[in-house]
């Protein structure tokens, strides 16, 4: 079933690096919208900036497309910003809405799973995850896993999210500083629950 159902079930970015970034504009909730790949969310752009400037720990496969969004006053290792979010996307070779779900949810977990230990690697000794969690999103389904980790010394947290739709899977992932965490949970939740799919279907 694995080479009939999956193209890509991959880890995206753990470790947001955002360099130049600007202040942030103004403040109250935007809605990102990408239409190519169907999907939208809101988040709070008198916290987070968007940034093409990123770079990544990663396990798996490269992403069809990515978004990032980093905090220009939150906290900065090596010049570099490190609160903040990113969506990556990624284009599976079949559509998982034609296999049963108790077939695929306990396949793709496996698959994640797996990947895991090989992001954990990349990250560091300091590196720790969670268990795997099955969750429901609007017409999907999917996964989320809590990760900490250090960053030269400075401890963080991560969640990640590994969301299901038709034949492409959306990965969100926010990260933050400890100390800053408590202060920006509440801002990645207004993400993850106001991010909707319009269409699972990938662009041609």
């Amino acid at each position: 079933m694995r080479k009939t159902m999956l193209a890509v079930v991959a880890l995206a970015a753990v470790t947001i690096l955002a360099v130049g970034l600007a202040a942030g504009c103004g403040g109250g909730t935007t809605t990102y919208t990408n239409d190519e790949y169907g999907f939208s969310f809101d988040y709070d752009s008198g916290t987070f900036t968007e940034s093409d400037d990123v770079s990544a720990e990663k396990a798996g496969a490269d992403s069809a497309f990515r978004v990032a969004f980093a905090d220009p006053d939150g906290t900065e290792v090596g010049d570099q910003k490190r609160d903040g979010f990113i969506v990556n996307v990624y284009e599976l070779n079949a559509n998982l809405d034609d296999f049963p779900a108790e077939q695929v949810e306990p396949e793709l977990k496996k698959e994640i799973e797996g990947l895991l230990p090989e992001l954990a690697a990349g990250l560091g000794s300091s590196a720790t995850f969670g268990s795997l969690e099955s969750i429901s999103q609007d017409e999907g389904f999917g996964y989320k896993v809590d990760a900490t980790f250090d960053v030269e010394d400075t401890p963080f947290k991560s969640t990640m999210y590994f969301l299901f739709y038709g034949d492409t899977e959306y990965q969100l992932t926010f990260q933050a500083a400890e100390d800053r965490w408590s202060d920006l949970e509440p801002k990645f939740q207004e993400v993850i629950d106001s991010f909707t799919v319009t269409s699972a279907d990938s662009a041609e």
